[in-house]
């Protein structure tokens, strides 16, 4: 009976997904898979929106030659939490050079924080480079 009821446990403990990820707020989700939506099917020139901005530095750059990308595969895996306020992902991402037809591949990682205890959240790491 001991056995079985061991055996019971063990099997429960492992039908949860992921024990350590936490749970990720709906917002901070919602913010993610905007993201993603954004540099698979958007305008990447839009990606440069989920930076948080800061009024006392310059402006960031946007990248040249964005329109000569085309964005053909987004991957990311689960966020993992650091803090309350601090998460993390990584995604891969695979795109064409449009005038060359290079194909590419390159892993981002991205850190997203909140200021404001999870009401908005922005993304603190610089934006990819599509080289």
């Amino acid at each position: 009976m001991r056995i079985l009821a061991l055996l019971l446990s063990l099997l429960l403990c492992a039908c949860q997904t992921n024990p350590f990820a936490g749970d990720v707020p709906d917002k901070l989700s919602l913010q993610t898979k905007t993201f993603e939506d954004v540099v698979r099917w958007g305008a990447l020139e839009k990606m440069y929106l989920f930076l948080k901005q800061d009024p006392a530095q310059p402006p960031v750059q946007v990248q040249d030659g964005l329109d000569n990308v085309r964005v053909t595969g987004y991957e990311s895996s689960q966020l993992g939490k650091i803090s309350e306020t601090r998460w993390a992902q990584t995604a891969v991402i695979d795109y064409v050079l449009t005038d060359r037809q290079v194909v590419r591949q390159l892993v981002d990682h991205q850190l997203w924080v909140s200021d404001d205890e999870g009401k908005t959240w922005y993304r603190e790491n610089p934006v990819p480079l599509f080289r």
